[in-house]
């Protein structure tokens, strides 16, 4: 593992901008404070995971370089209304904690906007925010569609407390 620095200020500026265009304007001043750390990537010297309080936010997808959040960076995208929201029926709630599928039948309400491959947020209808995962079709076929797969969880909260 390669030690975590502090970035400079035009890659700092550079992350914020990618997570403002991702998940909308503003998240990369919520996501990432003066305080962000990175590590970069043995070879190519690129920035490849976001650190917070040497908790891990966000890592780099390489294949487009979007930012991939952490369960840490998703509780803080849901908290400050950022991102793409998938809203799921009781159903689903304990599946996706443990970071299974979400299958289209179980989606009560979502961002129309979703695109296949963006990273969503998941929630219960209580608001309450239960993972984060990869939309595997757009949000307007999650809504049509009766069956199949419609986001794939990246990783779940765990069982309720």
């Amino acid at each position: 593992m390669q030690k975590q620095e502090k970035p400079s200020s035009f890659d700092l500026k550079q992350i914020r901008t990618i997570a403002d265009f991702q998940f909308g304007k503003g998240a990369g001043e919520a996501l990432f404070s003066e305080e962000t750390m990175v590590e970069r990537s043995k070879g190519t010297k690129r920035i490849r995971y976001i650190y917070r309080n040497k908790e891990r936010i966000c890592s780099f997808r390489v294949r487009d370089g979007f930012l991939i959040p952490s369960i840490l960076g998703g509780e803080i995208l849901h908290k400050n209304n950022f991102g793409f929201t998938v809203i799921v029926n009781e159903d689903a709630d304990p599946f996706v904690r443990d970071g299974k599928t979400v299958f289209s039948k179980h989606i009560v309400d979502l961002d129309e906007g979703i695109s296949a491959k963006d990273e969503v947020i998941v929630t219960n209808q209580k608001g309450e925010f239960l993972g984060i995962g990869t939309a595997k079709i757009s949000g307007k076929l999650m809504k049509e569609m009766k069956s199949g797969v419609a986001v794939a969880i990246r990783k779940g909260i765990g069982k309720e407390k």
